[in-house]
């Protein structure tokens, strides 16, 4: 059954890989960029992202073929296909607490936060904000472009669509399976980047009992303002602890060393493989244990027998927030809308293998265009705006001193 083989995952692997590899090798620009990005100290890190974000297309590829045969939105049935979607989360949630704490550590009361503020938001949202546009327009087209809301409560989906929230459109049902609802994983991310500074007062910086105090009502109140549209739950956000503890396990060289051996990378595929096939969820104690234990090896620059090091799979990882954001939304297109367009059953076994394939290799054409022409020069604009910030906080200064003279 495709719910439950794991060949069908092997195989969208493989193609992926291979579409990445020639991409390399057409696309001058590409082999230029990783050149550039070699460079990163965790470039093992770079390359799980890739197995990661398309991971979560599996898994919804898996329900979406589970939905058309059945008319229900369920989990698969096999604890590696739910895993796929879960799993892979959990661990994206582990980078993200291993990098930014890492900086923290590293920096101190010298972290640039103005930096940090500016680059999330010119990370997140110049791709989120044309995909958003899509999901609108297309809910539009598929309701001959009839408005069935008023203007102000449209306005207001806008806005929490805006906030990483997807409340339905113009009353189309479930708008955000357009997308695969993929964006709830966002409203994590940024109540972690909210509280990043109120937790650094509290662990890093080490005010005052009244600051101590202060910060962690602060960090609870974000929870609740934050958790109030997207429905935070604690399980979830613990793995970001996963993170934050191998920030300090790669502190410890005795820790680095072990974790670059080959027996600890043996030990690391063990833990993921049971975290993946004993467990049909990630969020609870001993998956996130077991994958905490697999992400410190791959963070301490373990490269898994060098299955982190190809340049296909680190492009792969350059374009992830693409493949990620994206996939839901080439999902529903190819494998929903355009087959009955074309007299194509997908229900049929042989008629979805061929489709998902098309699909794997479509998106990451599409996630490496949209990687080069939107996410790539957001960043470089963010870049742009947090200097033009730092010289226009710098002409103040000098002003503020000559009025003082």
């Amino acid at each position: 059954m495709v719910e439950t083989n794991p060949l069908i995952a092997l195989a969208a692997y493989l193609l992926a890989i291979v579409t990445a590899a020639l991409l390399l090798r057409a696309v001058p620009r590409i082999a230029r960029h990783l050149r550039h990005s070699g460079e990163s100290r965790y470039a093992s890190i770079d390359g799980l992202r890739g197995y990661l974000a398309f991971g979560v297309f599996v898994h919804h590829s898996i329900i979406t073929w589970i939905f058309l045969r059945t008319g229900v939105i369920a989990f698969p049935p096999s604890n590696f296909y739910s895993q796929l979607g879960q799993g892979c989360v959990a661990l994206f949630f582990m980078i993200t607490g291993f990098l930014f704490w890492s900086r923290l550590l590293s920096q101190g009361r010298q972290y640039d936060w103005l930096a940090f503020a500016v680059s999330r938001l010119f990370r997140l949202y110049p791709l989120y904000l044309p995909l958003m546009l899509i999901v609108f327009v297309t809910v539009f087209y598929l309701q001959n472009w009839e408005l069935k809301e008023p203007a102000s409560r449209l306005l207001g989906q806008t806005l929490a669509w805006l906030t990483f929230d997807r409340p339905d459109v113009n009353q189309y049902p479930q708008t955000g399976m357009l997308i695969s609802n993929v964006t709830w994983t966002l409203g994590y991310e940024v109540f972690f980047y909210l509280a990043l500074p109120l937790a650094a007062m509290v662990f890093i910086y080490r005010g005052s009992w009244l600051q101590v105090g202060l910060c962690l009502i602060g960090i609870y109140a974000l929870y609740q303002l934050v958790g109030w549209e997207h429905s935070l739950k604690k399980h979830f956000l613990a793995s970001f602890l996963g993170g934050i503890g191998a920030a300090y396990w790669i502190r410890r060289p005795p820790l680095v060393a072990w974790s670059q051996t080959r027996l600890a990378g043996i030990i690391a595929l063990i833990a993921l493989a049971i975290a993946f096939t004993a467990f049909n969820r990630a969020f609870s104690l001993m998956p996130l244990l077991l994958l905490s234990l697999f992400f410190v090896v791959v963070a301490s620059g373990n490269t898994l027998f060098s299955a982190l090091k190809p340049r296909s799979i680190r492009w792969l990882g350059e374009i992830s927030y693409s493949t990620y954001l994206l996939h839901g939304f080439v999902l529903w297109m190819m494998v929903q809308r355009l087959p009955p367009v074309l007299g194509l059953d997908v229900r049929d076994t042989w008629t979805f293998l061929p489709v998902l394939a098309l699909c794997s290799c479509l998106l990451i054409v599409v996630s490496s265009l949209t990687f080069l022409y939107i996410e790539q020069p957001g960043m470089t604009a963010g870049k742009n705006v947090l200097q033009w910030l730092r010289q226009h906080r710098k002409g103040e200064k000098r002003l503020a001193q000559k009025i003082a003279r």
